[in-house]
Protein backbone atom coordinates (compact mmCIF):
# COMPACT_ATOMS: atom_id res chain seq x y z
CA UNK A 1 0.00 0.00 0.00
CA UNK A 2 1.09 3.70 -0.34
CA UNK A 3 1.50 4.73 3.19
CA UNK A 4 1.69 8.58 3.98
CA UNK A 5 3.95 9.31 6.59
CA UNK A 6 5.31 12.01 8.44
CA UNK A 7 8.13 12.78 6.88
CA UNK A 8 8.33 16.43 4.93
CA UNK A 9 9.70 16.76 1.78
CA UNK A 10 9.62 20.63 1.72
CA UNK A 11 6.68 21.70 1.13
CA UNK A 12 3.19 21.72 2.94
CA UNK A 13 2.46 18.05 1.26
CA UNK A 14 3.57 14.97 3.07
CA UNK A 15 5.73 12.31 1.68
CA UNK A 16 4.34 9.53 0.03
CA UNK A 17 5.90 5.53 0.24
CA UNK A 18 4.44 2.55 -1.65
CA UNK A 19 4.99 -1.23 -2.01
CA UNK A 20 3.40 -3.69 -4.20
CA UNK A 21 1.83 -7.05 -4.60
CA UNK A 22 3.22 -7.39 -8.04
CA UNK A 23 6.36 -6.89 -9.97
CA UNK A 24 7.47 -3.05 -8.80
CA UNK A 25 7.34 -0.58 -11.61
CA UNK A 26 8.34 3.21 -11.75
CA UNK A 27 5.30 5.36 -10.74
CA UNK A 28 4.74 8.70 -10.72
CA UNK A 29 2.65 10.10 -7.59
CA UNK A 30 1.22 12.63 -8.47
CA UNK A 31 0.43 14.77 -4.95
CA UNK A 32 -0.30 18.45 -5.62
CA UNK A 33 -4.09 18.14 -6.16
CA UNK A 34 -4.74 15.68 -4.12
CA UNK A 35 -2.15 14.19 -1.87
CA UNK A 36 -1.00 13.89 1.78
CA UNK A 37 -0.83 17.25 3.28
CA UNK A 38 -0.90 18.99 6.90
CA UNK A 39 -3.89 20.56 8.21
CA UNK A 40 -2.17 24.11 7.61
CA UNK A 41 -1.98 24.68 4.23
CA UNK A 42 -0.72 27.62 3.05
CA UNK A 43 -2.93 29.24 -0.20
CA UNK A 44 0.34 28.83 -2.39
CA UNK A 45 0.61 25.07 -2.13
CA UNK A 46 -2.90 24.44 -4.49
CA UNK A 47 -0.11 24.97 -7.04
CA UNK A 48 2.55 22.39 -5.76
CA UNK A 49 3.42 19.46 -7.43
CA UNK A 50 5.77 17.15 -5.09
CA UNK A 51 6.28 13.56 -6.16
CA UNK A 52 7.55 10.47 -4.91
CA UNK A 53 9.51 8.02 -7.56
CA UNK A 54 9.53 3.99 -7.05
CA UNK A 55 12.35 2.44 -9.13
CA UNK A 56 11.64 -0.66 -11.11
CA UNK A 57 13.68 -3.92 -12.16
CA UNK A 58 10.77 -5.39 -14.53
CA UNK A 59 9.22 -3.01 -16.99
CA UNK A 60 10.31 -2.85 -20.60
CA UNK A 61 12.14 0.33 -21.73
CA UNK A 62 11.95 0.08 -25.18
CA UNK A 63 9.50 0.71 -27.71
CA UNK A 64 9.70 -2.58 -29.52
CA UNK A 65 10.33 -4.80 -26.44
CA UNK A 66 6.65 -2.88 -24.70
CA UNK A 67 5.27 -3.83 -28.56
CA UNK A 68 6.17 -7.08 -28.10
CA UNK A 69 4.95 -7.75 -24.52
CA UNK A 70 1.65 -6.29 -25.58
CA UNK A 71 1.89 -8.96 -28.74
CA UNK A 72 2.63 -11.42 -26.84
CA UNK A 73 0.17 -10.82 -24.31
CA UNK A 74 2.64 -11.34 -21.25
CA UNK A 75 0.74 -8.44 -18.77
CA UNK A 76 1.51 -7.86 -15.34
CA UNK A 77 -0.88 -5.92 -12.98
CA UNK A 78 0.42 -3.45 -10.26
CA UNK A 79 -1.99 -2.48 -7.43
CA UNK A 80 -1.99 0.05 -4.66
CA UNK A 81 -3.65 1.22 -2.10
CA UNK A 82 -3.17 4.70 -0.77
CA UNK A 83 -3.56 5.59 2.88
CA UNK A 84 -3.45 8.36 4.94
CA UNK A 85 -1.39 8.39 8.56
CA UNK A 86 -2.40 9.85 11.00
CA UNK A 87 -5.51 12.27 12.03
CA UNK A 88 -6.79 13.08 9.04
CA UNK A 89 -7.09 17.43 8.31
CA UNK A 90 -10.49 18.59 8.18
CA UNK A 91 -11.48 19.19 4.23
CA UNK A 92 -11.19 22.85 3.33
CA UNK A 93 -14.42 25.40 3.13
CA UNK A 94 -14.72 27.55 0.12
CA UNK A 95 -16.68 30.63 0.60
CA UNK A 96 -19.15 31.33 -1.72
CA UNK A 97 -19.09 35.35 -2.58
CA UNK A 98 -20.93 35.31 -5.96
CA UNK A 99 -24.03 34.22 -7.68
CA UNK A 100 -25.23 32.80 -4.27
CA UNK A 101 -29.52 32.27 -6.07
CA UNK A 102 -27.53 30.07 -8.27
CA UNK A 103 -24.83 28.56 -6.06
CA UNK A 104 -26.10 28.34 -2.87
CA UNK A 105 -25.31 30.45 0.84
CA UNK A 106 -23.32 27.58 1.87
CA UNK A 107 -19.35 27.24 1.56
CA UNK A 108 -17.87 24.63 -1.10
CA UNK A 109 -16.02 21.64 -0.01
CA UNK A 110 -12.46 21.71 -1.19
CA UNK A 111 -11.91 18.36 -3.06
CA UNK A 112 -8.40 19.07 -2.56
CA UNK A 113 -7.03 16.26 -0.47
CA UNK A 114 -10.12 13.33 -0.29
CA UNK A 115 -9.76 11.13 2.84
CA UNK A 116 -12.43 8.55 3.74
CA UNK A 117 -12.80 7.43 7.22
CA UNK A 118 -10.43 5.00 6.80
CA UNK A 119 -7.66 6.56 5.80
CA UNK A 120 -7.97 5.84 2.08
CA UNK A 121 -7.04 8.58 -0.20
CA UNK A 122 -9.17 9.68 -3.31
CA UNK A 123 -7.63 10.55 -6.75
CA UNK A 124 -3.97 10.26 -6.04
CA UNK A 125 -2.94 9.98 -9.99
CA UNK A 126 -0.20 7.16 -10.28
CA UNK A 127 1.60 6.63 -13.66
CA UNK A 128 4.31 4.98 -15.19
CA UNK A 129 7.76 6.94 -15.29
CA UNK A 130 10.14 6.66 -18.32
CA UNK A 131 8.08 4.74 -20.95
CA UNK A 132 9.51 4.84 -24.68
CA UNK A 133 7.90 7.14 -27.18
CA UNK A 134 5.26 6.10 -29.75
CA UNK A 135 3.11 4.14 -27.69
CA UNK A 136 -0.68 4.70 -29.07
CA UNK A 137 -2.72 6.90 -26.24
CA UNK A 138 -6.60 5.34 -25.72
CA UNK A 139 -9.13 6.89 -27.69
CA UNK A 140 -13.03 7.21 -26.71
CA UNK A 141 -16.21 6.94 -28.48
CA UNK A 142 -17.74 9.23 -26.63
CA UNK A 143 -15.30 12.62 -26.02
CA UNK A 144 -14.18 12.93 -21.71
CA UNK A 145 -16.17 16.03 -20.38
CA UNK A 146 -15.11 18.80 -17.85
CA UNK A 147 -18.33 20.35 -16.44
CA UNK A 148 -19.50 23.22 -14.30
CA UNK A 149 -22.11 21.73 -12.23
CA UNK A 150 -23.53 23.87 -9.37
CA UNK A 151 -20.68 26.16 -9.58
CA UNK A 152 -18.08 23.33 -9.16
CA UNK A 153 -16.10 21.57 -11.56
CA UNK A 154 -16.60 17.84 -12.06
CA UNK A 155 -14.45 16.03 -12.63
CA UNK A 156 -12.16 17.88 -9.99
CA UNK A 157 -9.63 15.73 -11.51
CA UNK A 158 -9.45 15.07 -15.06
CA UNK A 159 -6.34 12.40 -16.81
CA UNK A 160 -6.79 13.65 -20.53
CA UNK A 161 -4.46 11.92 -23.26
CA UNK A 162 -2.17 14.12 -25.12
CA UNK A 163 -3.77 15.62 -28.18
CA UNK A 164 -6.87 13.97 -27.55
CA UNK A 165 -9.93 16.51 -27.81
CA UNK A 166 -11.88 17.06 -24.58
CA UNK A 167 -15.24 18.81 -24.21
CA UNK A 168 -16.02 21.57 -21.85
CA UNK A 169 -19.24 22.37 -20.81
CA UNK A 170 -21.39 24.65 -18.24
CA UNK A 171 -24.46 22.56 -17.08
CA UNK A 172 -25.29 25.05 -14.54
CA UNK A 173 -27.82 28.10 -14.28
CA UNK A 174 -24.82 31.12 -14.32
CA UNK A 175 -22.55 31.75 -16.70
CA UNK A 176 -19.15 30.62 -16.45
CA UNK A 177 -15.73 30.73 -17.55
CA UNK A 178 -13.22 28.22 -18.30
CA UNK A 179 -9.55 29.29 -17.73
CA UNK A 180 -6.95 26.49 -18.39
CA UNK A 181 -3.00 27.87 -17.31
CA UNK A 182 0.10 25.39 -18.00
CA UNK A 183 3.65 25.66 -18.33
CA UNK A 184 3.86 24.18 -21.65
CA UNK A 185 0.59 24.16 -23.40
CA UNK A 186 -0.71 27.34 -24.96
CA UNK A 187 -3.37 29.06 -21.80
CA UNK A 188 -6.97 28.18 -22.64
CA UNK A 189 -9.37 31.11 -21.67
CA UNK A 190 -13.21 30.58 -22.75
CA UNK A 191 -16.66 32.38 -21.58
CA UNK A 192 -19.68 29.62 -21.24
CA UNK A 193 -23.26 31.48 -21.21
CA UNK A 194 -25.70 29.83 -19.28
CA UNK A 195 -27.61 30.46 -22.60
CA UNK A 196 -25.23 28.00 -24.40
CA UNK A 197 -24.94 24.32 -23.50
CA UNK A 198 -23.19 23.46 -26.63
CA UNK A 199 -19.85 21.68 -25.49
CA UNK A 200 -16.58 23.63 -26.48
CA UNK A 201 -13.72 21.35 -27.89
CA UNK A 202 -10.31 21.61 -26.29
CA UNK A 203 -6.89 19.81 -26.43
CA UNK A 204 -3.52 19.98 -24.97
CA UNK A 205 -0.48 18.83 -27.15
CA UNK A 206 2.24 18.81 -24.24
CA UNK A 207 1.79 16.25 -21.39
CA UNK A 208 1.65 18.37 -18.16
CA UNK A 209 -0.55 19.15 -15.06
CA UNK A 210 -2.78 21.87 -16.05
CA UNK A 211 -4.58 24.21 -13.54
CA UNK A 212 -8.47 25.30 -14.29
CA UNK A 213 -10.20 28.18 -12.63
CA UNK A 214 -13.07 29.74 -12.91
CA UNK A 215 -12.55 33.34 -13.28
CA UNK A 216 -16.31 34.42 -12.50
CA UNK A 217 -16.32 31.99 -9.29
CA UNK A 218 -12.86 32.38 -7.13
CA UNK A 219 -13.49 29.39 -5.41
CA UNK A 220 -13.62 26.86 -8.34
CA UNK A 221 -10.99 25.05 -9.24
CA UNK A 222 -9.96 21.71 -11.13
CA UNK A 223 -6.76 20.14 -11.90
CA UNK A 224 -6.20 18.14 -16.05
CA UNK A 225 -3.39 15.79 -16.17
CA UNK A 226 -2.60 15.42 -19.65
CA UNK A 227 -1.25 12.03 -19.95
CA UNK A 228 1.75 11.24 -22.18
CA UNK A 229 0.95 7.71 -22.89
CA UNK A 230 -1.73 5.16 -21.42
CA UNK A 231 -0.54 4.03 -17.96
CA UNK A 232 -2.24 6.71 -15.92
CA UNK A 233 -4.71 5.95 -13.16
CA UNK A 234 -6.71 7.45 -10.35
CA UNK A 235 -7.24 5.53 -7.23
CA UNK A 236 -10.89 5.41 -6.20
CA UNK A 237 -12.66 5.86 -3.18
CA UNK A 238 -11.17 2.95 -1.19
CA UNK A 239 -7.44 4.32 -2.14
CA UNK A 240 -7.02 1.79 -5.03
CA UNK A 241 -5.26 1.94 -7.81
CA UNK A 242 -4.60 -0.65 -10.74
CA UNK A 243 -2.47 -0.82 -13.79
CA UNK A 244 -1.97 -3.30 -16.16
CA UNK A 245 1.16 -3.37 -18.23
CA UNK A 246 3.13 -5.30 -19.94
CA UNK A 247 6.09 -7.43 -17.81
CA UNK A 248 9.41 -8.20 -18.58
CA UNK A 249 10.48 -9.44 -22.08
CA UNK A 250 13.59 -11.27 -23.29
CA UNK A 251 15.91 -9.14 -24.92
CA UNK A 252 14.05 -5.41 -23.21
CA UNK A 253 16.61 -3.70 -21.00
CA UNK A 254 16.02 -2.85 -17.72
CA UNK A 255 15.00 0.26 -16.08
CA UNK A 256 16.72 0.04 -12.84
Amino acid sequence: MYDCSSQNIGSPYENLLGSFDAFTVALLLIISVMGCDNSKREKSAETAEPTQVLTTKRAPKTLKAFQNAIAAKKVGTVRGRARFKGEPPPRDELPVTFSKKVCGHEPKKSEHLLISETGAIQNIVVSLLRIPIGLPTPTYEVPLQLDQQKCVFIPHLLIVPVDTPFEILNSGNTDHNFHAIGTKNKEVNKNQSKNNRKPIPVQFAYPEVVRVVCDVHSWMNAWIVVAEHPYYMLTDQEGVSRLDLPSHVSGASNQG
